[in-house]
C-alpha cells in the first residue's frame, strides 16, 4: 500500500510539472495555426482585390467595346445615307460606277451581235426595251445608257459618247428608271465629252415628268 502510495504520488508530481509545457506547446501550436489563417486571409484578400480590379477593367472594357459598336452602327447608317445621297446628289463615284454598269452592259450587247446569236436573250435592261415593240433583228444593236446628272439648264450629262456611236445632234429617248417600258421624253446631243460621256438638251418631257439621276436614255 506504501509502494502504490508513493508511485501515485510521483506521478502526480510529475504531471503537476509537466502541465505549464503542455499549455505552452498547445498555445504555440495554437498561434501557427492562427498565423497560418490570418496568412490565408491575406491571400484571399489580395486575391479579392485583383479580381476587382480585373472585373472592373473588363467593365471599361466592355464599355469602350460597346463604343465601337455603337460608332461602327452609326458609320453604316452614314454609309447608307451616303449611298442614298450619291443618287440625289450625283456624285462622282456613283456617276463611275454608273457608267461603268452601263458600259458592260452595252459592249456585252455589241459582241452578242457580232457573234451572230440570233434568238439570243439580249440583257436585262435591252429585254425590258423589247417587250413593248416587235422583236428587232438579230444585228441591230440597242444602245442604251443612263443620265449621270441632274438637270441643268435643261441640259444633262449622260454615259453615252463616241464609243457607242453618240455624235451631236443624235437623238436619245428617255424613260424613267422605274418604268424602262414607258418614253417620257427626248434628248437631243449637245456635246460629246469622250468616248463614253455626252451632254445632251431636252427636247421634249412629258407633262409633270422630272428627269434626273439614273433615268434611262436609249439612242433612236
Amino acid at each position: 500500500m506504501r509502494r502504490a502510495m508513493l508511485a501515485l504520488f510521483i506521478v502526480s508530481l510529475v504531471v503537476t510539472n509537466a502541465w505549464p509545457k503542455f499549455k505552452e506547446d498547445e498555445q504555440h501550436y495554437l498561434d501557427e495555426q492562427f498565423k497560418a489563417i490570418q496568412d490565408q486571409v491575406q491571400a484571399l484578400t489580395t486575391q479579392l482585390q485583383t479580381l476587382n480590379a480585373q472585373l472592373l477593367e473588363l467593365r471599361k472594357n466592355q464599355a469602350q467595346f460597346q463604343a465601337i459598336i455603337d460608332r461602327q452602327q452609326r458609320s453604316l447608317q452614314d454609309l447608307d445615307q451616303l449611298v442614298i445621297s450619291m443618287r440625289l446628289g450625283n456624285e462622282e463615284s456613283s456617276s463611275n460606277l454608273k457608267a461603268a454598269i452601263n458600259q458592260l452592259r452595252t459592249d456585252t450587247q455589241a459582241a452578242f451581235n457580232k457573234l451572230g446569236a440570233v434568238g439570243a436573250a439580249a440583257p436585262a435592261a435591252a429585254t425590258e426595251a423589247t417587250m413593248a415593240k416587235p422583236q428587232a433583228p438579230a444585228a441591230q444593236v440597242v444602245v442604251q445608257g443612263s443620265i449621270i446628272s441632274d438637270v441643268k439648264d435643261d441640259s444633262v450629262t449622260i454615259d453615252l459618247g463616241s464609243r457607242q456611236g453618240v455624235h451631236e445632234l443624235a437623238r436619245l429617248a428617255v424613260f424613267k428608271d422605274t418604268d424602262p417600258n414607258t418614253q417620257v421624253g427626248i434628248l437631243e446631243v449637245t456635246q460629246v465629252i469622250d468616248g463614253g460621256n455626252s451632254r445632251a438638251r431636252i427636247l421634249q418631257v412629258n407633262p409633270g415628268v422630272q428627269l434626273g439621276f439614273g433615268d434611262v436614255v436609249r439612242l433612236q
